[in-house]
């Protein structure tokens, strides 16, 4: 990727490339996408307030037994109040799991949950303090009030940012208002100076701190909120820009056009291999077939071009028609890569054949391969209508007039002397003429495969 090229900017930089304008797709894939897991989400936290509501009942009847064994007392407001935290989150855990259902499940009914839940936590906070009149600087010291982070955590999972800032707002405004109506002070025991030191901890300034905190805690959840939903756009983007990619560009290729491969993007000369593949006589065989029959036949056969391509390391540049053209060396070139073309013709050669033995075809399938070497042109070209990844170059040209030369010569490949010269499969080819391509005046010396049963 180029410098400075963030990757959440690839999907935008592809788009003018291949002639795409930008759309607001991957916005409205998101919000799609959001919409089908919001009941999840939703069921997802319905589970977690059963599994709170368990928690607290476990802890109520755990403390209560340790309370009565060792000072047989018992703290029955406080149990009170964990009795309704424990049935009140797990009577909203089942309500909110029974309607997170497709059929049923409205939008509004996440603001209504998160409601009942802040709200479950404000008002036991207040009976707690009011049951025991105490002031509002004690607030800290009610145990439901450590559920508020827990609360505002869990309903992160919605991933609803709107959702998240109502709790937050409710939660802050509910604390206010229960300080204020339970006569929150300055000092908590101004009267007693030389008291135990521990009632300081709940002065104004230390509980406007800890209320500072909650509130950064609450916005920290809204701020992962907005940053996950950043990553996911970003990430759907990406993937329509790579899917958008994959109509125009061969798979091989499409990733490295992403990445921001210049070279690939504004085009290059390289050297490569070329081969053409073409049926004989496709005309005469397609008279014969309905066109049900005829969609088959071809799919059948670009099937086992492309299986054989991949084998051999190619890639298949274009389907035309009933031939195919493949590159062997791009996009980065090896020093195999006739070797490989060479292998991938003789091995197509063999597939074709045990499929004929198959008498699938009413007639047997016949081929023709040209493959030669030399400097292309390789890159994206067209105009906003129509782009599309393509070679070009007198190469193409040679490789595609010894693809129709087969037939003069009646053999299935043929190949250049450039594409089997140097290649370790040098001897099993033999030179059968030199005929001048494409308007050249250079000969070009034509091999074919010396071992019988090739043409």
């Amino acid at each position: 990727m180029r410098p400075g090229l963030r990757p959440d900017a690839a999907a935008e930089a592809i788009a003018p490339l291949i002639g795409i304008a930008p759309r607001p797709l991957e916005g409205d894939l998101v919000a799609a996408l959001m919409r089908r897991h919001e009941v999840a989400a939703e069921r997802l936290i319905g589970w977690v307030r059963v599994a709170i509501g368990i928690c607290v009942f476990v802890t109520v009847i755990v403390a209560d037994q340790v309370m009565l064994r060792w000072t047989g007392a018992s703290l029955d407001l406080f149990m009170r109040n964990a009795w309704i935290a424990a049935l009140g989150f797990l009577a909203v855990g089942v309500v909110s799991i029974g309607l997170a259902v497709p059929p049923r499940w409205r939008h509004a009914y996440s603001y209504l949950f998160m409601v009942l839940d802040v709200g479950l936590v404000l008002v036991i906070a207040y009976l707690a303090l009011a049951e025991r009149g105490l002031p509002g600087n004690a607030l800290p010291s009610a145990p439901i009030i450590w559920a508020a982070p827990l609360v505002l955590a869990v309903g992160a999972l919605r991933y609803d940012v709107a959702v998240q800032l109502c709790a937050i707002a409710l939660l802050a405004l509910g604390i206010v208002a229960i300080a204020a109506a339970l006569d929150h002070r300055l000092i908590l025991d101004p009267a007693a100076p030389d008291g135990p030191a521990w009632p300081g901890l709940f002065s104004m300034p230390v509980n406007v701190m800890r209320f500072t905190l909650l509130l950064l805690a609450g916005a920290a959840t809204a701020f992962g909120i907005v940053r996950s939903r950043r990553l996911l756009s970003s990430a759907v983007k990406d993937a329509v820009g790579r899917a958008s990619l994959a109509r125009f560009l061969p798979a091989e290729i499409a990733p490295r056009v992403a990445a921001g491969d210049v070279g690939l993007r504004r085009g290059r000369r390289q050297r490569a291999v070329i081969v053409f593949v073409d049926i004989r006589d496709s005309t005469g065989m397609a008279e014969g077939m309905d066109p049900e029959r005829l969609s088959q036949f071809f799919t059948a056969f670009r099937t086992r071009i492309l299986g054989c391509v991949r084998r051999h390391h190619g890639i298949v540049d274009k389907f035309i028609g009933d031939g195919a053209l493949i590159l062997f060396g791009v996009p980065d070139e090896g020093s195999d890569d006739a070797g490989r073309a060479l292998a991938f013709a003789h091995d197509l050669v063999g597939i074709v054949e045990a499929w004929n033995a198959t008498q699938e075809m009413p007639h047997p399938v016949r081929i023709g391969i040209g493959i030669h070497v030399g400097e292309v042109f390789c890159g994206i070209v067209g105009d906003e209508e129509r782009m599309e990844f393509t070679v070009l170059g007198d190469a193409v040209n040679v490789a595609s007039r010894l693809e129709q030369a087969t037939k003069r010569y009646g053999a299935m490949i043929l190949a250049s002397g450039a594409a089997v010269e140097g290649t370790e499969e040098r001897d099993a080819w033999r030179e059968i003429g030199r005929e001048p391509f494409a308007g050249r005046k250079e000969l070009i010396t034509i091999y074919a495969p010396a071992a019988a049963g090739e043409g």
